[in-house]
Parts: C-alpha cells; sequence; structure tokens
C-alpha cells in the first residue's frame, strides 16, 4: 500500500486524534503527549506544525487515499549540529505491516535532501521498537549502535538504538528504490532498451521486452536498485530470487561514468552468495564481461529475445 506526504489541515484533527489515541503508540514515543488525545490536543498540534519555520520543522501527515493516518516530521538541530536533523513518526496502528512508513521515511529523507543543506538524519527508537527498527533499515537507514540505559519510560530504564541516514557526498549513490520509484525505473529501462538493445530484436522480442515491463505481478517481485546524479535516477538494476540479474539499464548520457559497476558492487553487497546470473543481451555481453562474467552457453532465442547466458562467481571482496 502506497503513502503520500502533505502538509497539515486543520480537518486533519479527528484523524490525526484517532490514531494518536492509542497507549501501544504512545509506549514508543516520548513523553508529554497526553493521553486520552482530544480533538483539540491535535488541532492545536497542526497549528504550531503549520506556523514552524519550514527550514527547521519539516513536518507532514502520513495519508492514504488523502486521509491522515500518520505523522513524520524532522526537526534541525542546533549549535554545531545545525546541518542533522532528529526524524520522529507514528502510524494508526490499522496500518501496521504494510510498508507504508518505511515509504514515508524514503519520501521525507528525499524531500530533505533535496530541498535543504541537511546533511544527516538521524532517528532514536527505543530498542524493543522492532517495528520502528526494521521500518529505518528497509529505507536505508544505518544502525550506528546501541545506547545504553538511554531513557527512563513508564518507569522502566531502557536501551534506545541510534540510527542515521547521510546526504551521500560521492558522484551517483546507489540505493534500493521504494514502491513509489518503480514507474520511474521502468520508464528509463524502456529508453534505454529501444536506443541499445532493440535494433538486435525482432518486433516478437521488443514486444515481449515491453510486455515484461508491463506485468506487474512480475515487478512486484523484482528488487530495483537506482543511481541518481542529485535526484535524477540515472541507472537501474532490478533482481529476482535467487541472485538472477533481470534488468540493468543506465541513461545513455551517463555512459562510461562507472554507474553500472556502482549499481552492480552495491547490490551484491546485500547477498552472502557470490554468483549472480544473467541472460544478457547482445549489445550487453562486453558490459557484463567487464563486470567479471563470463558465458555458460551459446547465444539463446526466446519470445524473440536474443540472450546469452553469464555468470559471476567472484568473492565478495574482489574488485
Amino acid at each position: 500500500m502506497n503513502c503520500k506526504l502533505r502538509p497539515w489541515r486543520l480537518s486533519d484533527a479527528k484523524n490525526l486524534a484517532a490514531a494518536l489515541n492509542n497507549e501501544k503508540i504512545l509506549n514508543n514515543l516520548r513523553d508529554g503527549l497526553p493521553f486520552p488525545y482530544t480533538e483539540q490536543d491535535a488541532a492545536a498540534y497542526i497549528s504550531v506544525t503549520l506556523s514552524a519555520d519550514p527550514n527547521e520543522v519539516f513536518a507532514y501527515a502520513i495519508t492514504v487515499d488523502d486521509r491522515a493516518v500518520g505523522s513524520i516530521g524532522a526537526f534541525r538541530q542546533g549549535n554545531i549540529h545545525t546541518q542533522s536533523a532528529e526524524l520522529g513518526y507514528y502510524l494508526a496502528e490499522e496500518y501496521w505491516g504494510r510498508g507504508i512508513m518505511t515509504d514515508a521515511i524514503r519520501q521525507l529523507c528525499g524531500i530533505i535532501f533535496k530541498n535543504t543543506d541537511i546533511l544527516r538524519i538521524y532517528a532514536e527508537p527505543f530498542a524493543y521498537n522492532i517495528g520502528s527498527r526494521r521500518a529505518l533499515e528497509k529505507a536505508g537507514f544505518t544502525r550506528e549502535g546501541i545506547m545504553k540505559s538511554n531513557a527512563v519510560k513508564n518507569g522502566k530504564v531502557v536501551d534506545m538504538t541510534l540510527y542515521s541516514l547521510t546526504r551521500s557526498l560521492d558522484p551517483y549513490p546507489v540505493r534500493r528504490l521504494g514502491p513509489e520509484e518503480i514507474p520511474e525505473a521502468l520508464d528509463l529501462c524502456w529508453r534505454v532498451f529501444l536506443a541499445f538493445e532493440a535494433p538486435d530484436y525482432a518486433p516478437e522480442g521488443v514486444a515481449a521486452f515491453r510486455a515484461s515491463l508491463d506485468d506487474r505481478a512480475r515487478t512486484r517481485s523484482l528488487t530495483f536498485y537506482g543511481a541518481f546524479d542529485n535526484e535524477k535516477l540515472v541507472g537501474v538494476l532490478c533482481m529476482r530470487a535467487p541472485q538472477h540479474i533481470g534488468g540493468f539499464f543506465v541513461d545513455a548520457a551517463y555512459h562510461r561514468r562507472g554507474i553500472g559497476k556502482r549499481l552492480f558492487e552495491a547490490m551484491r553487497q546485500d547477498y552472502v552468495h557470490p554468483t549472480f546470473t544473467v541472460n544478457s543481451s547482445p549489445y550487453a555481453v562486453e558490459v557484463y564481461r567487464h563486470l567479471g562474467f563470463v558465458s555458460t552457453d551459446t547465444e539463446q532465442v526466446t519470445d524473440g529475445l536474443r540472450y546469452t547466458p553469464m555468470v559471476f562467481s567472484k568473492g565478495r571482496s574482489d574488485p
């Protein structure tokens, strides 16, 4: 289930109160929120948020079908930490376990890194809050450590976990793509295919490739990695089980910049087993050879698509 972030509206107070009037949620937040949590409390919070400095407070409603189902915000820190922001969030209980919070975290971090000078976004969930920790990890955050006996919550001394996501200062950073980014990734695949691979295929093969992009069940089964030039998606690598490359495309304007290698090496870090397979198009055979793949059979043809089976089996630490 996808979500969208938008600025708060006073009309969201009823839905906000319904979501936050829940002890399960309050047990995972810092103290200070009243319980029961009323519409008046929600309206007061929304009013404060709407009047906050937009360069200091980045607060949004998490919505599904334009209904506010949760809250997410990041807050710029002070003094020497002025380019850091602390992340906080919560979600109505009936929406837990659907990937919504991971999606919301990705969206907010993208907004902040695109529009501000913030370099680091961090979060400090209670160590026992496994759901929050998983959402951060799936959104690309790194666990920096456990802060022992860092808080007193409900009369108990508890540990907290420190997570962070930093703006990449490297050219063309690579990360896993979220569901909302897949249509853009598929569009890039199609454009590059038409320019460089379609000329090697019969019309049947071009149609078969287009059908594979339109197959929603197939695309949902893939894991997508993207390389970026600032916020522009310039390269895509997608994986299907167990460890097979199902697509690998780099924008024509960004060829010969090492983006393909960046994508491949970033993807490799997510897998323990060092062996990967691919059915390479004629155009890409040499690209894969440069990455360390070798052919395992002669060229094949299926549904008009020409391909050469190839395998990579070097260790994780190999160049």
